[in-house]
Order: structure tokens, then C-alpha cells, then sequence
């Protein structure tokens, strides 16, 4: 299958790379790219922090593009969603990680039990947080009476992508499948490709999404092509895309 892949360009490689390997060929099309406040983090940091927090892999990798002493935190409690962020935390040396299989909600609680475990529990939690993001993290830390300190360490900025480069990208094939992982990334492609003639090709296309709420941001007229993942995973997503390859 021809998938498109919506991610940034850092990650969208490696799904690429997973897709081949599964057989499919892979067509990036990144629709946000970061920028990283390494002096926001940097302060944040200088606090010590007796916890750490993120939901997405894009926070490490700040602290990694701002050499900002990850060796001083690696027992530091890190709380990560998903094996991607949990995975991105090891490679940069992280070695106190608690990941969360689900969503933000669900890492909250996750957190809280892990607190109430502590002897001495901590009461500086800091998020390395992303703009835009879902907030249902940061109230359910609230709901839950979770001290935290949020920060902006990055903000994704949208791609810009002309008709031309558009359609050099689907000039030799339709796209058969278009892989989301945040419902920013959705309305972002569908406000792309609204009026553009690769639109046309879109009507038999399946749109593999991370989770249920990605999914939501689906336009109705497309909405009974989009299948959603259980549990919000890559690899969820993978087995979504090849059941419907046959393979």
C-alpha cells in the first residue's frame, strides 16, 4: 500500500522506515515541524524538578538539542504516553522511566498511584509540554490534586506546502492510506488539500488513526473510511494498516 505519513520529519522517518519493512511504501508529508524553547526548558530545570512528565517524544528531544544535562536526571522519575516517548527517554540515557500505555488522562493516574507509593512523595512535578496540545492531561493532574508545573518546551508550527510540490508527491500514485497521530495533524491535512486535485483521490483512501479522538476530527464525507486504534500505539495503527493490505 501507498501510505502517507503526517508526522514531523524526525519521526515521520522512522514510521517510514517501518512501513517498508512491512511492505508498504511510505510518502512523507510532514505538516508540522518544531521549534524547540531550550532557555524555557533550561529554567524549568535549573528548579530540580523531583519528577518529570511528557506526552510527546519531541520534549526529549529538546533536551537533547539543548545539552541540558540529562545526565544530572537520568533517576529522575520520568512519566512518559507511549513506547515512542518511553523510547526516545532511553536513548537519551533516561533510566527511572514509568510508561503509560494509554492516554494523557490515564498517565495522570498512572502518577498519582505512583505518588501515593513514594515514602516520601514528591511535590514538584514538571511537564515538558507542547503547543497545541489536548489539555485532558494537565486537568486531570488538577482533578487529582497533583502539584505540576507546565511549560511550552516546543511548539509544532504548520509546514507550508504548495500545489506544485503536492503534486510531485502524488504524481506516480494515489495514496491508498494516511496515517494521523494527533487531531492537529488531521484538520491540518484536510485545510491542505481542500481544492487541490490530488483531493479528488482522497475518496478511497483509509485514514489509519491513532485514537478515537483523532479520529473525531475526521470530516463526516470521510469518516466511514477512518478506522481508529484500540489503544493509542504505532504499532495498533500497523496491524489497522495491514489487515486492510491482506497481509
Amino acid at each position: 500500500m501507498r501510505v502517507v505519513v503526517t508526522r514531523p520529519q524526525a519521526s515521520g522517518q522512522k514510521t517510514a522506515t517501518l512501513l517498508r519493512e512491512h511492505g508498504h511504501e511510505p510518502v512523507l508529508l510532514p505538516l508540522t515541524q518544531p521549534i524547540h524553547h531550550i532557555e524555557t526548558a533550561a529554567l524549568a530545570l535549573a528548579k530540580q524538578p523531583q519528577a518529570l512528565a511528557v506526552t510527546s517524544a519531541e520534549a526529549v528531544r529538546v533536551l537533547i538539542a539543548g545539552n541540558l544535562g540529562v545526565s544530572t536526571l537520568i533517576q529522575t522519575p520520568l512519566f512518559t504516553v507511549g513506547s515512542a516517548s518511553a523510547r526516545a527517554a532511553r536513548e537519551a540515557g533516561f533510566e527511572n522511566i514509568i510508561a503509560g500505555e494509554s492516554d494523557g488522562q490515564a498517565l495522570a493516574d498512572l502518577i498519582a498511584s505512583a505518588r501515593k507509593n513514594t515514602p516520601a512523595p514528591w511535590s514538584r512535578l514538571l511537564y515538558l509540554a507542547g503547543t497545541p496540545r489536548d489539555e485532558g492531561f494537565e486537568e486531570r493532574l488538577s482533578a487529582l490534586d497533583i502539584p505540576f508545573e507546565t511549560i511550552e518546551a516546543y511548539e509544532m508550527t504548520p509546514v507550508s506546502w504548495d500545489r506544485a510540490r503536492l503534486d510531485i508527491l502524488f504524481a506516480d500514485a494515489t495514496a491508498d492510506a494516511v496515517l494521523f497521530y494527533s487531531s492537529e495533524a488531521v484538520r491540518l491535512f484536510f485545510k491542505l488539500l481542500v481544492g487541490q486535485p490530488v483531493f479528488r483521490q482522497l475518496d478511497h483512501c483509509k485514514f489509519i488513526c491513532i485514537s478515537g479522538k483523532v479520529l473525531s476530527e475526521i470530516p463526516v464525507a470521510f469518516r466511514s473510511n477512518a478506522l481508529a486504534s484500540a489503544v493509542p500505539s504505532e504499532s495498533e495503527m500497523f496491524d489497522l494498516l495491514d489487515a486492510k493490505a491482506g497481509t
